[in-house]
């Protein structure tokens, strides 16, 4: 036993977005994935950790890229083609040889213009100027409509127009959906197999000695110490000794739901299962059996854990 051992740092992921937590466990998965001797002693809790992070690629691509989408591309396409063939007809109109029908297309022309709708622009504003466009052809200039046979054209526009404006709706409540819940939840499912790694690895460390770890242990660590430079800059703890600890605000109670606090001492870590290594970081915590901070960065020797 090697209370000295090297220990995976501890990281308080309170600071960081949904985007840099999923970032910073892709990253460090990766190294993990690439020590033979660490996927020899933790194959099923790397497995784990590695199946939460792909469930939530796949479920954030579904957010991205909902069925929805689809919906959405096919209702815009009918909409320009009903809108294109309304324009044309009124301009072939203008060379009609019949004078009410040129006398409607030429009146015709003026709310065409001035709505100057582009089957390219944003979809909220094509929207918002074909229903606007259509409430009026179907107001003021129903006898110019009669005339050409485009009442029917502009209702078949309207009615389509609605129903794109429906499936935009839906693909954003879709995806807010995603975003807000899935997504948020999938997040700490991450944290929590981060840790659970974590801790166990510690544990390692502590009864086995960190030669055959020490080189990925060290990167590991160098990366966990990046993020606390991201953390500090948004106001976070400066270094790994003012960290302290605590469950994540979002609810996050994989480690038991236990308080923690750190010493902010470089050394050992108090817990009901014994006294544990924490590095450069310590702390008491009563629910985690002696581990030194909230994710598992210190596991005391106490601890009843079986390799």
């Amino acid at each position: 036993m090697n209370i000295n051992a090297r220990q995976i740092e501890a990281l308080d992921f309170n600071y960081l977005n949904q985007a840099e937590t999923y970032q910073y466990n892709a990253d460090q998965l990766a190294r993990v994935k690439s020590s033979a001797a660490i996927m020899a002693k933790l194959q099923a809790e790397v497995a784990a950790w590695e199946a939460s992070m792909q469930t939530f690629d796949v479920t954030y691509r579904k957010a991205t890229t909902a069925g929805q989408t689809k919906v959405v591309e096919n209702r815009d396409a009918e909409r320009d083609k009903i809108y294109s063939g309304f324009v044309g007809t009124v301009n072939n109109a203008l060379k009609s040889p019949i004078e009410a029908q040129q006398q409607a297309a030429t009146t015709l022309q003026e709310p065409i213009k001035r709505y100057a709708i582009s089957t390219g622009a944003e979809y909220q504003e094509q929207t918002m100027r074909t229903e606007q466009i259509c409430q009026e052809l179907l107001a003021n200039y129903a006898p110019q409509l009669t005339a050409l046979g485009l009442t029917a054209w502009v209702e078949a526009l309207q009615a389509k127009n609605r129903d794109f404006k429906a499936a935009m709706t839906q693909r954003t409540n879709e995806q807010a959906g995603f975003v807000k819940s899935e997504l948020a939840n999938l997040r700490l499912q991450i944290i929590s197999c981060y840790r659970a790694f974590v801790k166990l690895m510690n544990v390692v460390l502590i009864y086995e000695g960190d030669t055959a770890y020490a080189s990925v242990i060290d990167q590991l660590n160098a990366e966990v110490r990046h993020y606390k430079q991201i953390i500090a800059r948004k106001g976070g703890p400066v270094s790994a000794s003012s960290y302290t600890g605590g469950s994540d605000t979002d609810s996050d109670t994989s480690d038991g739901g236990s308080s923690n606090t750190g010493s902010g001492t470089s050394g050992t870590g108090t817990g009901t299962g014994g006294t544990g290594s924490g590095s450069n970081e310590s702390g008491s915590d009563s629910g985690n059996n002696g581990s030194s901070d909230d994710n598992g960065g210190g596991v005391g020797p106490g601890d009843d854990i079986i390799l």
